[in-house]
């Protein structure tokens, strides 16, 4: 059947419609078939906003933080209303973006939106291979990755508000194209799947299932030798760029390939023609292979591509996973500490002593992270179809305990910002172990184990420098200059350590030169998608979202102290600048340390470290710059 027939089948709409929506790619819309001029990028970035919640309000500040990753003008909400008449003309529907109020709706039509498009594809393609139905998943799949064009709104500017709802988008293609390939190889089309399969795992080197099924193809082709190969490359992309060992579930196929296991070569027994299987409740995807789970392995040596420095904290969340009762364990710390790579590589280490599965949810990616979404993501994780997940979060709660009772889960719960997010789950499942990052400290759970993550020690920091810019250019004290300027921290060492490895020409006293350059260290420590400006951002922008007296204190504090580029403040010296008494300039400095924009060093002495400093710098300039409309947008 060609695809725009089964599309049909689907009851997903045709070009001839009035108006076709298109996220999945370059940003687009269509007026019976023919593309239609969008406007300026700040006009595709509200639309893009709006597209991301069809039929549903979006309040005004939250368009304006789409749109403006930097601080608003003071126009910001005129120009908001200029983008949205703008859009209507566009549309030419008048009743299509309507004004409700705290902001605007955009409707979109069933078979209007790719993005819906997509998502119902993908989710019936999932459940027809947890039925055992590979073909019928097959061209589920093929039709949900068909409406792919490009990076999801590749052409909008990525705003800290934008960008982490748009990688969610981009995960879900991952996870189409691993089913996809499980299904493939339970077809046998071991063969044809190669080509496919090393073309997708050079695009997303990190997914380990992608690695997998590439491996099982290989072998079953009869090619032993190019799976231990790719298994190979996998390990060292793997350590290179996120400094772990492959997970356990791929050693332990590696180990199988290396053994010749017959049981790698037996492609599933597929259901006999009937009707459809019914499908459970709760149901979980098959791997490619029946992966035997492997036993955990203690960690290595420095160089070898685990965790530096972390020994200490490492024992002690495996030691808080192993407790009996279980506790939860919460690791908490600034931006760029290294939180999600410890918690990650301690899940991984325990993942043999838990049969029930590893649940990893990172929460930044959730379009609106609350406590039923959270919920809702770890049950898509445990197997369920979309719409079988309870829509409540009370009945999601008991969905999730019915589904882990009896069963060892651990469950890893990435960039947590409050307690609410998790206080149902925690106390409603005691089967599982939860493992938790957050940016601060998560004081008001009861009965948890926090663990404090700070900057590298000064050798550690050093070990970790050279390690990825190579050791064959140390010079040892310019190694020690270039870690300080990246104030210990592994996200900045790690990405300078990569500029180092690509600019070849640089020696590392230029380096370091240039580092030391204020005005230039946030631009040099930016390397890809990662970058301490962004990392930073994520705190600053919680700041400006909250609202109680004591946030915008501190929100105040942290412009006048960026406009004097100072690091150090007591309360007397944020009374000052604030021209307040002395218990509000207080809860300022506590709100700020709270975010991990300050450290408390001492009682009435707080620091912020010299990358939050510079980052503090910039905002007061770009706020200076706003005040005297030399920035603003006019429209």
């Amino acid at each position: 059947m060609r695809l725009d027939a089964y599309v049909s089948t689907l009851g997903l709409p045709e070009d001839g419609l009035s108006l076709r929506f298109g996220l999945l790619g370059p940003i687009e819309v269509r007026k019976n078939g023919r593309p239609v001029p969008l406007g300026s990028p700040k006009q595709r970035a509200l639309l893009t906003a709006l597209l991301l919640e069809p039929n549903r309000v979006v309040s005004i500040d939250r368009l304006v933080m789409a749109v403006w990753d930097e601080e608003p003008p003071h126009s910001a909400i005129a120009n908001i209303r200029t983008y949205v008449n703008r859009l209507r003309g566009t549309l030419g529907e008048g009743d299509r973006l309507a004004a409700r109020p705290p902001g605007y709706v955009l409707t979109a039509h069933s078979g209007e939106l790719d993005v819906t498009e997509f998502a119902d594809a993908l989710r019936q393609g999932r459940k027809a291979l947890a039925a055992g139905r590979p073909e019928e998943a097959l061209r589920h799949l093929s039709a949900a990755l068909a409406r792919w064009r490009g990076a999801p709104a590749e052409d909008v500017p990525r705003s800290a508000a934008l960008g982490p709802r748009l990688d969610a988008l981009a995960e879900q293609r991952c996870l189409a194209l691993e089913v996809q390939a499980e299904a493939r190889l339970m077809l046998g089309e071991h063969a044809d799947a190669v080509p496919e399969l090393r073309e997708t795992v050079a695009a997303h080197p990190t997914r380990e299932r992608l690695w997998s099924s590439l491996m099982v193809a290989l072998y079953r082709t009869g090619d032993s030798a190019a799976a231990l190969s790719a298994y190979g490359q996998a390990r060292t992309f793997l350590a290179e760029e996120l400094g772990v060992e492959p997970g356990p579930e791929l050693a332990e196929l590696h180990r199988s390939i290396l053994n010749r296991d017959p049981a790698l070569c037996a492609v599933p027994r597929l259901p006999a023609p009937g009707p459809p299987h019914p499908v459970p409740d709760l149901v979980r995807v098959p791997v490619p292979v029946p992966v035997p789970v492997a036993r955990a392995e203690p960690p290595l040596v420095a160089g070898s591509g685990r965790l530096l420095g972390r020994d200490l904290e490492l024992n002690q969340i495996m030691a808080a996973i192993a407790a009996s009762p279980p506790r939860p364990v919460a690791v908490h710390g600034p931006a760029g500490v290294g939180k999600s790579a410890l918690a990650l590589h301690a899940v991984r280490m325990a993942a043999p002593d838990f049969p029930g599965g590893v649940l990893h949810v990172d929460l930044r990616s959730l379009p609106r992270p609350g406590a039923y979404e959270t919920l809702a993501r770890l049950l898509s994780l445990l197997g369920p179809a979309g719409d079988r997940i309870a829509p409540d979060l009370d009945d999601a709660v008991l969905q999730f305990r019915a589904a882990t009772t009896g069963r060892r889960v651990l469950v890893l719960l990435d960039n947590v910002t409050d307690e609410g997010q998790l206080r149902s789950l925690l106390c409603a499942c005691p089967d599982c172990r939860f493992v938790i990052t957050s940016r601060r400290v998560l004081a008001a759970l009861d009965d948890v184990d926090h663990l404090s993550l700070a900057p590298l020690t000064d050798d550690t920091a050093y070990e970790l420098l050279v390690r990825v810019c190579g050791r064959d250019r140390v010079d040892p004290e310019q190694v020690r200059r270039v870690a300080r300027l990246c104030d210990n921290l592994p996200l900045a060492l790690r990405i300078a350590g990569k500029r180092l490895a690509v600019r070849r020409e640089w020696t590392l006293a230029a380096f370091a030169d240039m580092l030391a350059g204020e005005e230039h260290r946030l631009d040099l420590l930016t390397c890809g998608d990662l970058s301490v400006r962004s990392a930073l951002d994520l705190d600053y922008q919680a700041l400006r979202q909250c609202g109680g007296t004591a946030d915008g204190s501190a929100l105040a504090l942290f412009h006048r102290l960026g406009e004097r580029g100072t690091a150090d403040c007591g309360s007397a010296t944020a009374a000052g600048l604030l021209g307040c008494d002395r218990r509000t300039a207080w809860a300022a400095l506590g709100r700020l340390a709270d975010l991990r924009l300050m450290k408390s060093m001492a009682p009435d002495h707080y620091r912020m470290n010299d990358l939050t400093r510079l980052y503090a710098m910039e905002i007061a300039r770009t706020a200076g710059k706003n005040e005297s409309g030399n920035s603003a947008e006019f429209v």
